[in-house]
C-alpha cells in the first residue's frame, strides 16, 4: 500500500471512504495519523465506534513512542479506561451534542502547538444521531478549526451506509479524499487557494 500521508501531502482534511467490507481501513488510518517524527506530534482522536483503549493502542503499536501530547474525546457510550498516562479522556455523553464535541476539540487545538493529527471515527456513526445539515454545519465550523490550527486530520466515513447526496455533501467539505475498495486505494485531492 502506497504511503497514504505523502500521497495527500498537500491536504488538511482528509475523507477516508471505507466500504464496511473493504478491509485495509485501519492501516490507512495508521499511516495518515503517525508522521515522521512521532515524538513531537500532538494526536488527538475523536471517535464515536472505538474505545479510548483502542485509540492508544493504535498509536503504541505503530510507534513505540509517546506522542507530545495526546487525547481522545470518547463519544457517546465507548468506554474511558485508559492505562497510558501520557494520555488524557474526555467524554462526551449523548452522540448529538456537537456543541460540546466542537468546544472540545477546541479546547486540544488551542492549547496545543507545533505537528498536530486528528483522526475522527466516524462521521458514518455521527450521522446516525444527526441530520445531515447539521453535520454539514458542525464540520464546515470543524475543518475550519483544523485549518486554523494547521492541524492534519482525516474523517472516516462508509459511503455504503449513505445515500449519493450524503456522501457527495459531506466530500465537498475535504481537500483530499482516500477511497478504499478492491484494489489500490483511489486518493483524489485539490489543492486550495492560500
Amino acid at each position: 500500500m502506497a504511503d497514504m500521508y505523502e500521497a495527500v501531502s498537500d491536504a488538511r482534511n482528509v475523507l477516508l471512504s471505507s466500504p464496511s467490507m473493504s478491509g485495509g481501513e485501519r492501516a490507512v488510518c495508521s499511516d495518515l495519523l503517525v508522521p515522521n517524527d512521532p515524538a513531537s506530534t500532538s494526536v488527538l482522536w475523536v471517535t464515536f465506534r472505538r474505545d479510548a483503549r483502542a485509540c492508544v493502542d493504535q498509536w503504541e503499536t505503530e510507534t513505540g513512542d509517546r506522542p507530545q501530547n495526546a487525547a481522545v474525546i470518547a463519544v457517546g457510550d465507548t468506554g474511558d479506561a485508559v492505562d497510558a498516562d501520557w494520555a488524557t479522556v474526555e467524554g462526551i455523553a449523548s452522540a448529538s451534542d456537537l456543541t460540546g464535541l466542537g468546544i472540545e476539540i477546541g479546547g486540544f487545538l488551542s492549547e496545543w502547538d507545533g505537528d498536530l493529527v486528528v483522526c475522527f471515527d466516524s462521521l458514518t456513526a455521527m450521522l446516525q444521531y444527526v441530520e445531515l445539515e447539521t453535520a454539514y454545519e458542525f464540520l464546515h465550523t470543524i475543518t475550519g478549526q483544523l485549518y486554523a490550527a494547521d492541524a492534519r486530520a482525516h474523517f472516516h466515513i462508509d459511503p455504503s451506509a449513505h445515500d449519493p447526496h450524503t456522501v457527495a455533501a459531506i466530500t465537498s467539505l475535504f481537500d483530499g479524499v482516500i477511497t478504499l475498495g478492491d484494489g489500490e486505494p483511489a486518493v483524489r485531492s485539490r489543492r486550495l487557494l492560500a
